[in-house]
């Protein structure tokens, strides 16, 4: 009895966990099979924006848009998607005004929990305006979503762009050397905007001369608190910094160690000759173009007042013409012609000075409209840059430079003819320092 009545007993026990595995694979099949289906994906907006910001786990756009400039510091592209469920991949792609591909992102990863779906998912890339490449592409651009390849969505958006707001080539490719020049003083002149009617502004002044700083920093070594970057400046201000008749003590002069210091002066502006006595003078922003003997800061006084400084060396980089011609042809008396001007200025320079000139005497200095700066000044900041190291033994010298920026295949000389329908406009180097070596990289 004992022995039948274990049988029995197992019988019903493996009986009973048969069954307890059937109900367990029958409860799982009918999880599976009552899965809801997701809702159909969509996007829902696509949103273009000056920045973002997360606030209590959300997205914000700040300044949400389709017009950007160059002040602006990034386009947003921001996406909000519905109905998300498996696993994607979703990428941005930025194509300029003429349609090329401007940018790729990299894949973004969307990965909801597996079995269920994301009934909202948002995603944002930007590409940045200020200071970096897209400056150089004003118009109508485009960025595309691409889902898993393929493309979901699409937004334009305009790019203004004020000239004078636009980061070039030379602005941004601007290499950093182990230079160190503590000493050294620095005066970095722009002179854009001027009070006369019957002046024209220079156009890239003010870019020449914040670029002519950087370099100044970066690649020659020369220290901020030491260079006065100087725009748009009064007779006063020219005055102040070079010194007077009889008295060169201004503030270039307060700044200098005896036989230490370095002294770099870079100008961009208009220049003028008295038609009187044939003198070249700096055109001050306040200036009246009819008597700039009396109201000019004349080109003899300030290399007069520079040689009696107590510097180490003295380099002059000068992208102005003082026959009085303007970019445009015009001139600024306008009974005179820059054809009928000749400014001797190699007799008043001192030859232990290094004087790099944009022009001749007689001619007109141009700009460089496509890349936003003084034509000569835009060569020069190339040729600094590394392009004037002709023989490649990593340092740049006076004539290199010169050599770079007055080459009538491909400097400036080809270029004034190119783009202002055949000018000439030949740099000039004076003093004899035409060895000295400029940049060491």
């Amino acid at each position: 009895m004992k022995s039948c009545g274990s049988r029995i007993l197992w019988q019903n026990f493996a009986l009973f966990f048969l069954l307890l595995i059937v109900m367990l694979l029958f409860s799982a099949c009918s999880t599976n099979k009552n899965v809801k289906k997701a809702p159909d994906f969509k996007v829902v907006e696509i949103k273009l924006a000056k920045g973002i910001k997360a606030i209590d786990n959300r997205d914000v756009l700040l300044a949400p848009t389709n017009t950007f400039t160059a002040k602006d510091n990034a386009v947003i592209a921001h996406v909000t998607l519905a109905n998300v469920a498996g696993n994607h991949d979703m990428k941005w792609e930025w194509y300029r005004p003429d349609g090329s591909l401007y940018y790729e992102s990299d894949p973004h990863k969307i990965m909801p929990a597996k079995g269920k779906y994301a009934e909202e998912v948002t995603l944002w890339h930007k590409i940045s305006i200020k200071n970096d490449s897209a400056q150089q592409h004003p118009g109508k651009w485009t960025v595309k979503i691409l889902f898993d390849g393929g493309i979901i969505a699409s937004k334009h958006f305009d790019l203004k762009l004020d000239k004078r707001d636009i980061v070039y080539d030379v602005d941004v490719n601007i290499p950093s050397t182990a230079m160190q020049n503590p000493d050294g003083i620095a005066v970095v002149i722009g002179n854009r905007t001027y009070q006369h009617q019957d002046i024209p502004p220079v156009e890239y002044a003010h870019n020449d001369a914040e670029t002519v700083k950087k370099y100044l920093i970066k690649t020659l070594g020369y220290r901020e608190e030491n260079i006065f970057l100087e725009k748009d400046i009064t007779k006063a201000r020219f005055e102040a910094l070079f010194g007077i008749y009889g008295n060169h003590r201004g503030i270039l002069y307060d700044y200098i160690k005896p036989s230490q210091s370095d002294v770099f002066i870079y100008y961009s502006g208009h220049g003028l000759a008295d038609l009187d006595d044939m003198k070249g003078y700096f055109v001050p922003v306040d200036s009246y173009p009819a008597k700039i003997a009396f109201n000019g800061y004349a080109l003899a006084l300030f290399y007069e007042n520079l040689s009696k400084l107590e510097s180490r060396r003295t380099t002059i980089i000068l992208d102005a013409c003082f026959s009085g011609g303007t970019n445009s042809g015009e001139f600024l008396i306008k009974s005179a012609s820059p054809a009928l001007i000749k400014i001797d200025t190699e007799n008043i320079i001192q030859s232990d000075a290094a004087v790099l000139a944009s022009s001749d005497g007689d001619q007109i200095s141009s700009w460089y409209d496509e890349q936003g700066h003084g034509l000569f000044s835009y060569f020069f900041l190339k040729g600094l840059g590394g392009s004037a190291d002709l023989n490649s033994d990593s340092q740049i010298t006076f004539q290199e430079i010169y050599d770079y920026v007055s080459d009538r295949s491909d400097g400036v000389p080809y270029w004034a003819k190119r783009l202002h329908g055949g000018r000439e406009q030949t740099p000039m180097l004076y003093g004899n320092r035409h060895e000295d070596v400029l940049v060491n990289f």
